[in-house]
């Protein structure tokens, strides 16, 4: 859970309602340009056929892998965006405490 939302039911009781605004910083933080990626599409998977809004795994160097989502697509380059989605955003979440266990 995003530090935020922690912070913001502390000290709730059940049945207890709020709204609550959780800043950039405190939520999934700034996006940042470098995990941004033009690719070559001869460099893509053979038969991958990507689309705008695409969620697809990258292989890191370190073995592991990255959720990129497609953000362009021409006919030689392919955008991949490995910034969250919810990156650079404010968030507002209405909550509702049900339970305390």
């Amino acid at each position: 859970m995003i530090p935020g939302f922690d912070r913001a039911v502390l000290g709730m009781t059940v049945g207890e309602e709020k709204t609550v605004t959780i800043p950039t910083g405190e939520a999934y933080g700034s996006r940042i340009d470098n995990l941004v990626l033009a690719v070559p599409r001869e460099e893509m998977p053979e038969g991958l056929n990507p689309t705008v809004g695409q969620q697809l795994q990258m292989a890191q160097d370190d073995g592991s892998a990255a959720v990129v989502t497609v953000t362009e697509v021409s006919e030689t380059m392919v955008t991949l965006d490995a910034n969250h989605p919810l990156a650079g955003k404010d968030l507002v979440f209405e909550i509702t405490l049900v339970v305390i266990q």
